[in-house]
């Protein structure tokens, strides 16, 4: 197991990679700049580099990532109301939690890259499990023996990342959360 230390170095080199990259991408377009570049403008070698981001595209797909694991932790800490609205008020707080400087620029760059929103997935298969079993904690039912664990989660995520491509490709400048609040005042009762 790697100790804290390692730990919070790893993050650190991580989040300064990241930190390279999105103005590199926002200056000269994602194809044009390479992984030397930013290795070069994080301050660290091409094989460290590369430690840390296996290829090019999780940079663009790590905020994701982190997002989606941060809705389960946040919903597996609600019990406030239903797990639907309890599901909702988690991705709403992640939402918030997030600055909308860094989002904003990451749309800028992934609207740009041809075909990736079709590889983008808001919800890894993973956390989507645990929502589902969190769900069902909540129901006090089997979600392998009963639909409505599985059919809330995803009856919100639908909604969600409805909202969520809808933002990506907008060009109105509301924000995420705007487009996350009307896709959510547009569900059927």
């Amino acid at each position: 197991m790697s100790s804290p230390l390692r730990v919070r170095q790893r993050e650190a080199v991580r989040r300064a990679i990241d930190a390279a990259a999105l103005p590199l991408f926002l200056e000269r377009g994602y194809d044009q700049v390479t992984t030397d570049e930013i290795a070069g403008a994080a301050g660290i070698s091409p094989s460290t580099y590369y430690r840390h981001v296996p290829a090019k595209e999780d940079l663009l797909l790590r905020p994701i990532r982190a997002s989606s694991a941060a809705i389960v932790e946040r919903y597996a800490g609600r019990t406030a109301s239903t797990p639907e609205q309890d599901l909702i008020e988690a991705i709403r707080e992640q939402v918030a939690a997030t600055s909308e400087t860094g989002p904003a620029q990451w749309r800028a760059v992934i609207a740009s890259v041809p075909g990736i929103l079709d590889r983008v997935t808001l919800i890894a298969d993973d956390d989507r499990r645990q929502l589902i079993d969190i769900a069902a904690q909540r129901f006090g039912v089997d979600p392998d023996d009963d639909f409505r664990p599985g059919v809330c989660v995803a009856m919100v995520l639908a909604i969600v990342e409805y909202a969520y491509r809808r933002w990506v490709t907008a060009t109105d400048g509301r924000s995420l959360a705007d487009y996350i609040e009307a896709a959510l005042a547009a569900r059927p009762l």
